[in-house]
């Protein structure tokens, strides 16, 4: 059992419920049902489901977009709560999906999100020349707009912009969506540099074979609902992730 010291971010209880339906024939619907997990230190956590488990709703908890309807989150050591900006300099962020403002550069944009972290502006010029060298923009393209920008090249300047102030926890919600083969390389040589310096990583996807091969632990989740949590060695001790996630998944529904 990890040591309270080495928990990075800790859920108790969590249930996220909403209405969906008109307005006379609503339904509540339960997202997220009693999630209690325990992320440590320097490890990258694998968070996998299926489409719809609940996975992105639990990021937005985690990471202060949204409010539970019940339940605990505790960040550093500290509770946690919807609208606290205390833990948000040290939380980088890759949402599913990519909103980007189209008429500013590269450039521009990523020097607006480190001083909006206060980077001093040595420190802004020096930071970004490192984003667009880990994430594979050569000079000329960097004050390109965003507007033209190819899907794939807009996830790359995601990262950078979630890793732009150095953060100790980095959630990714889907990140290889729409990555080519090379990039989701260069995405695993990222998650690989971030783990040697000791950052922890809360890597959410429906990808398999990603989880697999960057996780340390993994949780599997679907309808809402924790399945098992173990870690990568104990799946594949056990037969390997994807028979164990295809029984628990489908046991599930």
């Amino acid at each position: 059992m990890a040591s309270e010291e080495s928990v990075v971010l800790k859920t108790r209880g969590l249930f996220k419920e909403y209405k969906s339906g008109p307005v006379f024939f609503q339904k509540t619907v339960r997202a997220v049902i009693d999630l209690s997990l325990d992320v440590r230190r320097g490890e990258v956590f694998g968070f996998l489901g299926p489409n719809g488990a609940g996975k992105t709703t639990t990021l937005h908890m985690l990471a202060g977009i949204s409010r539970p309807t019940a339940g605990g989150i505790e960040i550093f050591g500290k509770p946690f709560r919807c609208g606290q900006i205390w833990p948000l300099s040290r939380i980088g962020y890759v949402p599913e999906s990519t909103y980007l403002p189209g008429d500013m550069t590269m450039t521009e944009l990523l020097s607006f999100f480190a001083r909006l972290y206060g980077l001093p502006g040595a420190a802004v010029r020096e930071r970004i020349a490192s984003m667009f060298e880990m994430v594979g923009f050569v000079l000329r393209e960097r004050a390109t707009f965003v507007r033209s920008l190819s899907m794939g090249q807009r996830r790359l300047l995601d990262l950078a912009l979630a890793l732009v102030h150095d953060p100790d926890l980095i959630f990714f919600d889907e990140p290889t969506v729409y990555l080519d083969p090379l990039a989701v390389e260069r995405f695993r040589d990222i998650v690989g540099m971030l783990k040697k310096k000791g950052k922890t990583i809360f890597l959410s996807s429906h990808t398999l074979p990603l989880i697999e091969r960057l996780s340390d632990r993994i949780a599997v989740i679907a309808r809402g609902r924790l399945l098992r949590v173990a870690s990568a060695q104990d799946f594949a001790a056990e037969g390997g992730l994807e028979p164990i996630f295809l029984q628990l998944v489908k046991g599930a529904s």
